[in-house]
């Protein structure tokens, strides 16, 4: 597959955006109804709190450290110095979009939800910031998704078992962030849900409109 066939068709881009978005949305409505997603939260994150142990849980610290604010923009940073040297403008355009793009749209909805912590009486962390969305885990899913997509489109990579491989990998890291802020009590379940999906709205959202725009230009310049 050549990089300018990798973006999602419009239609299907709309659809992508639109599905998760509407999941963001009920389990938004759900946390600040206090619905029963919201009572699993609470139950889950109580559970993780009793059975924490070392030397898991230092293993969790160091995994969620590396997918901070700071780790994913320097991995983001690193990939998209990559793009400018191979002078793919296209690909360095959307990953600007959905990596800092992203995380400030998270950032923004933390105070529109104002969503407290988890609290415990013996917590493993101590964070005062909101709660809802998770920004460990939109990062991951952001950065993530970006190199997936970036990886999938290169034709040594074309072969099936690669490409599955590629997105099995991908949605394992996600999924070991969204673990890890649950497992230290810094998120409930779902917030991290919530986040997830949000990441995957906004990615849809912004690699559909790159690529669209990207051919639609690829194709003016061919007939003239």
């Amino acid at each position: 597959m050549r990089g300018h066939h990798l973006g999602l068709p419009l239609t299907t881009g709309i659809l992508a955006v639109a599905a998760t978005a509407l999941l963001f949305a009920l389990i938004a409505c759900e946390i600040t109804t206090h619905g029963a997603l919201a009572r699993l939260d609470q139950q889950l994150a109580d559970w993780f709190n009793r059975h924490a142990f070392s030397p898991l849980t230092t293993l969790v610290l160091g995994y969620t450290h590396l997918h901070g604010t700071i780790g994913v923009l320097a991995m983001g940073a690193l990939l998209l110095w990559h793009m400018l040297r191979r002078r793919q403008w296209h690909w360095a355009a959307d990953l600007l979009l959905v990596l800092p793009g992203g995380m400030l749209l998270n950032f923004g909805l933390k105070h529109v939800f104002m969503r407290l912590r988890p609290h415990f009486d013996d917590p493993i962390l101590v964070l005062h910031s909101y709660s809802f969305p998770s920004g460990h885990t939109i990062g991951a899913t952001l950065l993530y998704a970006m190199l997936a997509a970036y990886l999938l489109r290169l034709p040594a990579l074309a072969g099936r078992g690669a490409q599955a491989a590629i997105v099995c990998t991908a949605l394992l890291l996600v999924l070991l962030t969204a673990f890890s802020r649950v497992y230290l009590g810094a998120h409930f379940l779902s917030d991290v849900l919530g986040a997830m999906l949000l990441g995957t709205a906004w990615f849809a959202l912004c690699t559909t409109a790159i690529f669209t725009l990207h051919r639609h230009y690829r194709a003016r310049a061919r007939s003239n």
